[in-house]
Order: C-alpha cells, then sequence, then structure tokens
C-alpha cells in the first residue's frame, strides 16, 4: 500500500477518530474508506451527469422534434383559415344570390297577381259584353223581317207575326 500525507484541522481529526473508535477500525483504514466512498460518488455523479446529458439531449430532440410539428400544424391551420374564409366568401356570394332569387321571385309574384287581376277584370268584362251581345242579339232578332223560309212556312199574310 501507498502512504498519503494530509494536513487536516484538529476538530476534523477528532471527528475521524470518534467514527474510526464507533467502527472499530483504525483512523488509516477509516480515512481510505471515506476516499474510495468519495472517489465512487465522484464516479457515480460523473454517470449521473452522464445519463442526465443523455436525457437532455434526448429532450431537446423532442422539444426539436416538436417545435417541428407545432410549425407544420399551424401551417396546416394557416392553410385551413385560407380556405374557411374561401369557403365563406362563396356562402356569401350564395347567400347575396338567394336574396336576389328571392326578391325576383317576389317581384314575379307581384307581377303574376297584377296580370291575374288585369285578366280577371278582363273576363268580368268579356262576359259582361257577351250577356250584353246576347241581349242585343235578341231584341235585333225581334225587330228583323223573318227570313224567306220563315215566310214561306207562315204565309205572306203572317209574315209580321
Amino acid at each position: 500500500m501507498v502512504r498519503v500525507t494530509v494536513s487536516v484541522s484538529d476538530s476534523t481529526l477528532s471527528k475521524v477518530d470518534a467514527e474510526a473508535n464507533n467502527r472499530g477500525i483504525s483512523r488509516s483504514e477509516m480515512v481510505a474508506k471515506a476516499i474510495d466512498s468519495f472517489v465512487e460518488d465522484v464516479k457515480q455523479g460523473y454517470a449521473e451527469v452522464h445519463n442526465l446529458e443523455l436525457e437532455l439531449n434526448k429532450s431537446q430532440t423532442e422539444v426539436m422534434q416538436l417545435k417541428r410539428q407545432i410549425t407544420k400544424l399551424e401551417n396546416q391551420i394557416t392553410e385551413k383559415d385560407k380556405v374557411i374564409d374561401s369557403k365563406a366568401r362563396d356562402v356569401t356570394q350564395l347567400d347575396e344570390k338567394v336574396n336576389q332569387s328571392y326578391a325576383d321571385v317576389m317581384q314575379a309574384r307581384a307581377e303574376i297577381a297584377k296580370f291575374e287581376s288585369a285578366l280577371n277584370a278582363k273576363n268580368d268584362e268579356l262576359t259582361f259584353l257577351r250577356g250584353h251581345l246576347s241581349q242585343l242579339t235578341e231584341k235585333i232578332q225581334a225587330r228583323l223581317p223573318p227570313s224567306q223560309e220563315e215566310a214561306k212556312k207562315k204565309g205572306w199574310w203572317q209574315f209580321w207575326k
């Protein structure tokens, strides 16, 4: 074994001696075990740091992938927003066309009602004129002399009856 000389304070030396007595070992053994424990802790610390660095790298990779996915999703959202805006404009235009068509239909219905009213008035007038014509025809026929055939049947003496 190799001998190592170390300078320590009196209080530290008394703590080492007390712990060595509690364990039933020599001061030298106690210091050797403390150094071994420290070296193992340092190795474990380096291993933990290395593992943490690996986890950090893995987490950074995941974060980068998530950022790419977020960017991709944001681009998709932007594209969908453009599509939605386009569809909204189309719907607005179609709505305007429907409203215009509705107005045209209402105007056409008003014109149809007007024409129906005019047609009914003309039909009533025509019915009145036919009736009047029929009355006039009857009055005229009553005052006209009978036809030649009628006169021959009745004879000339009953010509005016």
